[in-house]
């Protein structure tokens, strides 16, 4: 017996703001709010870029643990505890820190592993339980979310600081605020899986085929999108190519988007523009990344999301190699705005494909060894970034290698054919 409306549409609204605040303003509202701290206490590059690199592993690297906390404790206490630990990072930001190492333990131990907990992973799990025919949809609707706050984030924080004469420490107070609100919201607001309300995914008149592997999971039709109707395992899904070719390719991606948003607005400013131009970049690249996720719930449940990928990592090296002489404000929005399209869009399509292929069951665990794997590899290129330019050689030759990189993952990705079970071990599997 079915209750009430189904309240997965709900659901999407308040994981929604909850991504809006704990992943938007963490990543994008830092790259302006880590800018003027530089200055004020005194830090190069390559240290601004250590610490991002620092908050982007521990925004990635906990993925699995997450994954675990999603499985055992649920994704309503996983949030709100991710919540608490981006506000109490906050608040030692605009409290403590006086120093790089400082700044390294609140920003990038406390709200990087906040923003990890907090953020878009348990948002994914989620969604994956409560849509099955609609699940590019809500995807692509929920990670709205981080565009349009990172679209807010840079300029409103940037302005926040202004207002308060220069005091960067009130934008870590404002984004204090607004995670502790956040992680009220999930805690009240969040619910399990549909069958809690008596509801099944998709709503009341979704179909129920428990013989595609679970509530809600079906088997495709000839052409549609593929859908996996086997159960897969995580052993399984890390036993073949397709998983690992899939982060190769995604991970040069990753590897520009941290630098970008370490170095981007730093980057702009030695390209001769103003600090509020340098600021509007990161807020153009959200903005941009909108459009990408409009387009992913057009075509995502049409068309193999796999394809739309491989288009959005193009997209985003070409944005890389505009970036390099970005010193007119046309190239710097076709740069931002290339960065954009496809850094938004290919993080709907890596849910969508790891959902679509491999199943519900496995995708929490997938997905965040995903994230892990990404984070923790780009982590690395923020530092060494910073360390080119301190040594003289610019940013340049990061910004070409890691073009040609995406160039060439989209190549792969398109080639790439989805994954098919090991007959042996579906037999073992089922015997």
């Amino acid at each position: 017996m079915l209750s009430g409306r189904f309240y997965g549409w709900k659901l999407l609204v308040v994981l929604w703001v909850v991504v809006f605040v704990n992943l938007a303003f963490p990543i994008y509202g830092s790259s302006v709010v880590n800018a003027v701290m530089m200055r004020d206490l005194g830090l190069d590059r390559q240290t601004l870029g250590l610490l991002f690199s620092l908050f982007t592993i521990l925004s990635g690297l906990p993925g699995p643990l997450v994954a675990l906390c999603v499985d055992r404790f649920g994704i309503r206490r996983t949030l709100f505890a991710g919540s608490l630990l981006v506000s109490s990072g906050s608040v030692l930001m605009a409290t403590l820190v006086r120093s790089g190492l400082g700044a390294a333990l609140a920003f990038g131990l406390l709200v990087g592993t906040g923003v990890a907990a907090g953020g878009m992973l348990g948002a994914q799990a989620g969604l994956a339980r409560w849509f099955v025919r609609r699940r590019a949809l809500a995807l692509s609707i929920m990670s709205t979310a981080s565009g349009v706050g990172g679209f807010i984030a840079a300029p409103l924080l940037n302005r926040v600081i202004e207002a308060a004469g220069g005091d960067w420490r009130m934008g870590w107070w404002f984004i204090a605020a607004l995670s502790l609100a956040a992680g009220f919201v999930a805690l009240v607001f969040v619910k399990e899986k549909p069958e809690d309300l008596g509801q099944r995914p998709d709503g009341e008149d979704a179909p129920n085929n428990s013989s595609s592997g679970g509530p809600g999971l079906r088997k495709p039709a000839r052409g549609a999108v593929h859908i996996t109707s086997e159960i897969w395992s995580v052993k399984e899904a890390l036993g073949g190519f397709s998983y690992w070719i899939m982060m190769f390719c995604q991970m040069g991606m990753s590897c520009g988007y941290t630098v970008f948003l370490a170095h981007g607005v730093v980057h702009f400013q030695d390209l001769g523009h103003s600090r509020d131009v340098g600021a509007w970049a990161p807020s153009l690249m959200a903005l941009a990344g909108l459009f990408a996720k409009g387009l992913v719930g057009a075509l995502g449940d049409r068309l193999d999301p796999r394809f739309i990928w491989a288009g959005f990592i193009g997209v985003f090296g070409v944005g890389q190699w505009f970036l390099v002489g970005a010193n007119t404000q046309f190239l710097l929005v076709v740069a931002s705005s290339c960065m954009g399209i496809g850094f938004g869009g290919s993080v709907v399509c890596l849910a969508a494909v790891i959902s679509n292929y491999y199943g519900i069951k496995p995708f929490a665990a997938l997905a965040g060894l995903a994230v892990a794997i990404n984070t923790t590899i780009s982590s690395v290129t923020p530092s060494i970034a910073g360390w080119l330019y301190d040594s003289g050689r610019g940013y340049q030759g990061m910004f070409y290698t890691l073009a040609v990189w995406c160039l060439v993952g989209a190549v792969v990705l398109f080639a790439l054919k989805p994954p098919v079970r090991n007959p042996v071990l579906r037999s073992s599997a089922g015997a």
